[in-house]
């Protein structure tokens, strides 16, 4: 059977955006994201190798990194109300896919302004859950292989 070579996806940071509730972040430098997944090894008595794993909680976290400042982000902290983002990636060509992050707080934010550069406010958050669809694959990063 002849090996089929799978379909790379490049996306572009600067044909790319990042919206929030629907509203493009202007001036958006960067987004940095990881998810965190508690897991404990599950053991027996009396043997060594674990015999499965226990899920605990996952979370989200990210930094996202704005040219002065969102106002939108800055609103959201004082009231402390939830959003969404989503991130339309895309090549030179064509849209490629997306990642949204569902019931997004912001934590903190820290701002920085040099001589020589542009005024920066970088905005911690967090998030429930993160969906994320390129070309024809699907993940939900919050739900538990095998349920």
């Amino acid at each position: 059977m002849p090996l089929v070579a799978a379909k790379s996806y490049v996306a572009m940071a600067n044909v790319s955006n990042v919206k929030c509730d629907g509203e493009v972040i202007k001036g958006l430098q960067s987004i940095d994201w990881k998810i965190v997944k508690r897991r404990s090894n599950v053991h027996n008595i009396g043997i060594h190798e674990r015999i499965g794993i226990d899920y605990g909680d996952m979370y989200v976290t990210g930094i996202l990194r704005v040219r002065s400042a969102f106002p939108k982000f800055d609103k959201s902290m004082g009231e402390e109300k939830p959003f969404q983002l989503v991130a339309e990636l895309k090549d030179q060509k064509e849209a490629m896919g997306k990642i949204s992050f569902d019931e997004c707080y912001i934590d903190s934010k820290t701002f920085t302004m040099e001589v020589n550069g542009a005024a920066i406010s970088e905005y911690a958050f967090t998030a429930t859950r993160v969906r994320q669809s390129i070309g024809d694959t699907e993940v939900d990063f919050g739900k538990i292989p095998g349920l």
